[in-house]
């Protein structure tokens, strides 16, 4: 019976893996159109599948409270479990089920507790500077009208990934040292950018540009200011 659970647990770990990979895009392109057939035809794995999908829906929908949850835990007190846990792996294959999955949780649960902290920066400073007093829409002009929804996008965590790409490129043009119609708004394109990024959990690449802002804007000033207090954070 015990060999029986062991194949068993054994089978869903390599399934477990093999939906991780598929669902991060991390297949070939034969290996995901096979295993796009064998999810139609087998209701078990199809079944394993929504469940995971749903197990990472759920962690993208993590309340406030889990996060403090993390929060008063330290990140070394985790490890010592799943470490005592490990160590016990080569009694069993059931053991070694059990430490596959708690390092798995506490895998999860910091990347978890990062995306949520990463992304809740980002709307927290969503609102700093109002698109209304920004891009008051006076004059109606199609470059105002175009930030005013860019920036809309951003105060809202909307269409995150086409918003910041073209704010990306503006943000190149406002820049650029000949005056053009984005010259005057850079400063907030920039910032809605950056903003955008933690939105969206481009960690990296929102600090490159609060770090780029900070050389221009000084402390002291309202943008320099938000600048460092995001990037203290």
């Amino acid at each position: 019976m015990n060999g029986k659970e062991n194949i068993i647990q054994e089978k869903d770990l390599v399934n477990d893996e093999r939906i991780s990979r598929f669902m991060q895009g991390l297949m070939e392109a034969d290996e995901e159109d096979a295993f796009q057939i064998e999810l139609k035809n087998n209701e078990e794995l199809r079944n394993q599948a929504i469940a995971q999908a749903r197990l990472v829906k759920g962690m993208k929908q993590v309340d406030e409270e889990l996060k403090e949850m993390f929060q008063r835990t330290d990140e070394q007190t985790i490890r010592n479990i799943a470490n005592r846990v490990t160590a016990r792996k080569n009694r069993s294959t059931r053991w070694l089920a059990i430490a596959a999955s708690v390092v798995f949780i506490v895998f999860v649960g910091f990347k978890s507790y990062d995306y949520y902290d990463t992304t809740n920066l980002g709307k927290e400073y969503a609102n700093a500077f109002p698109t209304s007093s920004i891009v008051r829409g006076e004059l109606n002009t199609d470059v105002e009208s175009e930030l005013k929804a860019l920036f809309d996008n951003v105060a809202q965590n909307r269409d995150l990934d086409n918003t910041t790409s073209r704010l990306k490129t503006l943000w190149e043009l406002s820049k650029q040292e000949s005056y053009n119609d984005y010259t005057d708004y850079s400063p907030y394109i920039g910032w809605n950018l950056a903003i955008g990024y933690l939105e969206n959990y481009e960690k990296a690449k929102a600090k490159e540009i609060l770090k780029e802002m900070k050389q221009v804007y000084p402390e002291g000033t309202a943008l320099g200011d938000k600048i460092r207090e995001v990037l203290n954070r």
